[in-house]
Order: structure tokens, then C-alpha cells, then sequence
């Protein structure tokens, strides 16, 4: 394909400048988003769970949630029916210390099993923070989290991220033929650098499109929620009235069991893992099923949910419900979806995870070719050694990067061997600190040892992780 040398010259410079300024932020992003894939299992892994019984059988819930209640009325408020225990989940019946805190992360929870005798015992414990602080270092492309403008600004990154991906296409294309299969391993670093970022980004183009376009979702959900909420009237739920008076007349609501197997009728296939029971405006009790079905694309990186009747079991609302989601609300689950990996089950994550990290070396990659370029052009201006900007970035590029990598690692380790599950601010210290520790590495040793330096630390991090991990598990 042919493009005049004037278009292809100027969409190389906007690639250039457009990938240099966004590649550290997505570097970040994709490496984070790579592990945050496995968030739930991440979790599980560095969550210590309480000394409990074994968790009581469906049947005898209601026995459980009876002694429960009486002994924490408070609990009443809002509380979870385990369907499939883990570490972060580790008992039939669990609730938050402080109730309202739904989509605030990792709270502190109160767990709660019967003894072989049938007495109660609770136990308060705090799943980790790590798994949670890592998707949050994805979602902010490496902001501290805590920053309120940072889901903006990760728009701005992601747009700029668009048009490298256009740029980067134009300037490929007239060499489409003879370069694609090119690897140049020993014919010059620029080349080699160069041969490796057009293989990485011509062949994972169509991933790198799904994650731009959904990342712009993301990025704006507030505003696209609103939009959506206007045009895609939701079901209507229970009427207030209807269900003061079920309350009003103590009618009970259906058993745990009945609830699952009233479900199973409705939507066969879909695997409920958590009840979620909560009391809202006017003492209305309402129950969201939490759970998934691999055959279908799902609106969460772990499943959907579904709203039910607490009394009678029947569904009230689906849109977030894999396979029974009205085609206006599966567009959006799809873009999700595809953006998180959550469909297809263990081995297209594996795939995203690949294309994620790969995804982080191809930013790296075209860091680096950058900085070759700029310091060539230098020379030939007549410069005996790089620039002050030139050097900026270098130093920018290595500390970030390996920073990045240093820090993840690190906080990792440190959950696994620690039974502490941590703050999140601790952990955000943590991650900080040794990501700031490296950008001074970066500025303060000599260009000949930085990467050798930031390369063994981060290298010897990440292995002593793997060392730790088969020490625990195997």
C-alpha cells in the first residue's frame, strides 16, 4: 500500500510524541491489568483465612442465620450467603463490620459458624488489600489512587493511547509486506528494538483495539451510565408498599436453598456463588445474586448478578445477569467483557495475560525506540552526549518501569508471607515507596549501571515471589 512520505512523516511524528508521553502511564496499566486478570484469585491467595469450623450445609442455614441474628441484630442490615467459601469468603454467613461500604474494597467482615455442638462463633478478619490496590494501580494508570482527578486523566491517556494505535497502523502500512515478519536481532539496536515493537503491535492490533475502546468506557462510566439509565428503562422492582407489608406481616422470606433452587428454574447454567442480602429504604430487604456463567459474556471480572424477591425467588432485574440481559445492556457487557477477559473461562484469561504483559513490553519498546531515535538525532546535531530532555526520559523510562515492576513484586511477597492483610494505605506506601526508591536509583547512578542495577532488583523481586508462592503452596 502506498502513502505519500509527507503523511506517513507526520503520523511518525505523532506516534512518536503521542507513545512517549503516554507509554510510562500504560506501561503501568497493562502490566497492573495483566495481574489484576486473577484478581479473586489473587485475593484468596494473600488473605489469611479465620480459625472457623467447617462451613454448615445449606439446610441448616437457617439455624445459623437465626443464632446470628439474635446474638448481632445488626447484621440484619446487610450480610452474605456463601454459596462456595474461599479464603476471602471463608464461612456460610459473613457481614461487614460497618455496614454501607458495598463498593469500597476489602472491608473488615465478621464470619460466623455453628460448632459440632451447634453453639455460634464469629470471628472479625479483613481480606488483603494487595489484589484490590493493584486493580485500582491499573484502573489509574499508576496515579496514587487516592488522586480524585486520576479516572480522568486515565481518559486522557487512553485517548492519547487511540491515536498511537492510528498513527502506528499508517506508518506501517506501506511496509506492510516486506516488514512483517521482520526480526533483526543483530544488525543494531534500533533495529532490533524496532522489528520487536512492530511485531508485538501488529499482531496483538486487535486486542490493543478492544482494550482502547473499552478503556474509553471506563473512563467516562459515569457519564455513559447516565445515558444508559435514560434510554434502558430498568424493570421495575417490588413495590415499597408490597414489601412494607410483607414485613409488616413477618411473612419470612424463602430459605437460602429455596432461593438457589428457584433461581436454577429461571436461568439454568447460571452458578450462584453469594447471596447478597441488604436492607434498604423503607426496610425493604432486597437479595442480589452474585455469580457467573462461562458460556456467556459477563458484565464483571468474576461473573454478573441478578436482583431476585427475597419472598418469592423470582427475578426483578437481569441486566447485569449473563444470558438473560436485554441486547441493549449485552452491547455494554460485551465492551466490558472483553475489556476484563471474563468469558470463556481460564484459558482466555491466560490469553489476556500473555497479551497484557506483552502489551506492557510493547510500550517499553517504543520507549526505547524513542530515546535511541532523539539521541541519534542529537549526535548528528553535532552533541557528544544526550540532552538534558533526553536524559530526563531515559532516567523517567528506567525508574517507572522498573519501578513498576519492583513495587508489585513487593507488595506480593510481603502478603504472602505476612498473615497482616494491611491498610490499603499501607500497602499504597508500600507500593510508592519502592517505586520512588527506583526513580532515584534511576537519577542517581551512572547511565551505564542503570539498567543493569533496576534490572537484577526487579528480576530477583519477581523470582523470590515465585520462590515464596511454590514454598506455600507445593
Amino acid at each position: 500500500m502506498k502513502i505519500r512520505s509527507d503523511i506517513v512523516q507526520m503520523y511518525r511524528d505523532i506516534h512518536s510524541w503521542v507513545g512517549i508521553l503516554a507509554g510510562l502511564f500504560l506501561f503501568v496499566a497493562f502490566y497492573a491489568g495483566s495481574i489484576s486478570i486473577f484478581e479473586s484469585s489473587l485475593q484468596n491467595w494473600l488473605t489469611t483465612p479465620p480459625d472457623l469450623p467447617a462451613p454448615v450445609a445449606m439446610k441448616q442455614v437457617p439455624e445459623l442465620m437465626h443464632k446470628a441474628f439474635t446474638a448481632y441484630p445488626e447484621a440484619q442490615r446487610e450480610y452474605k450467603i456463601v454459596l462456595s467459601p474461599t479464603h476471602s469468603l471463608p464461612a456460610r454467613l459473613i457481614w461487614p463490620v460497618k455496614a454501607g461500604q458495598r463498593h469500597a474494597g476489602p472491608t473488615e467482615m465478621v464470619a460466623a459458624a455453628l460448632a459440632p455442638d451447634g453453639h455460634l462463633i464469629t470471628v472479625k478478619y479483613k481480606p488483603s488489600e494487595v489484589a484490590h490496590f493493584i486493580d485500582k494501580l491499573h484502573e489509574n494508570v499508576g496515579l496514587p489512587v487516592f488522586m480524585p482527578f486520576s479516572r480522568w486523566f486515565m481518559g486522557i491517556v487512553t485517548l492519547l493511547y487511540a491515536i498511537a494505535l492510528v498513527s502506528g497502523v499508517i506508518i506501517f502500512l506501506p511496509l506492510l509486506a516486506k516488514n512483517l515478519f521482520a526480526l533483526r536481532l543483530v544488525q543494531g539496536t534500533w533495529k532490533k528494538w524496532l522489528d520487536i515493537h512492530n511485531l508485538l503491535g501488529v499482531f496483538s492490533l486487535p486486542f490493543h483495539i478492544v482494550i482502547a475502546l473499552s478503556s474509553v468506557l471506563f473512563a467516562y462510566y459515569g457519564v455513559i451510565y447516565d445515558v444508559q439509565s435514560a434510554m434502558f428503562s430498568a424493570p421495575e422492582p417490588i413495590p415499597h408498599h408490597i414489601a412494607a407489608h410483607r414485613m409488616a406481616q413477618s411473612i419470612a422470606p424463602l430459605a437460602p436453598v429455596e432461593i438457589v433452587e428457584a433461581l436454577a428454574k429461571q436461568a439454568p447454567g447460571f452458578v450462584p456463588d453469594v447471596l447478597d442480602y441488604a436492607t434498604a429504604e423503607k426496610n425493604e430487604l432486597t437479595l442480589r445474586i452474585i455469580g457467573h456463567d462461562e458460556r456467556y459474556m459477563m458484565r464483571g471480572p468474576a461473573g454478573g448478578l441478578a436482583e431476585l424477591d427475597p419472598w418469592s425467588g423470582k427475578i426483578l432485574s437481569a441486566d447485569y445477569m449473563p444470558g438473560l440481559q436485554s441486547r441493549s445492556f449485552g452491547i455494554l457487557t460485551t465492551f466490558v467483557a472483553l475489556h476484563f477477559g471474563s468469558f470463556g473461562g481460564i484459558t482466555v484469561k491466560i490469553g489476556y495475560v500473555i497479551l497484557g504483559f506483552a502489551g506492557a513490553f510493547l510500550f517499553y519498546s517504543g520507549n526505547r525506540l524513542w530515546l535511541i531515535s532523539r539521541y541519534r538525532k542529537e549526535q548528528k546535531n553535532g552533541a557528544t552526549e544526550p540532552g538534558m530532555g533526553t536524559k530526563l526520559l531515559t532516567r523517567l523510562t528506567y525508574g517507572s518501569i522498573f519501578g513498576c515492576i519492583s513495587g508489585i513484586s513487593v507488595i506480593i511477597g510481603i502478603g504472602l508471607l505476612s498473615s497482616y492483610s494491611g491498610s490499603f494505605l499501607t500497602v499504597s506506601l508500600l507500593y510508592y515507596g519502592v517505586f520512588c526508591a527506583c526513580l532515584c536509583v534511576s537519577f542517581l547512578v551512572p547511565d551505564r549501571l542503570r539498567i543493569r542495577i533496576l534490572g537484577t532488583w526487579s528480576f530477583i523481586a519477581t523470582v523470590l515471589v515465585l520462590f515464596v508462592v511454590l514454598y506455600k503452596y507445593l
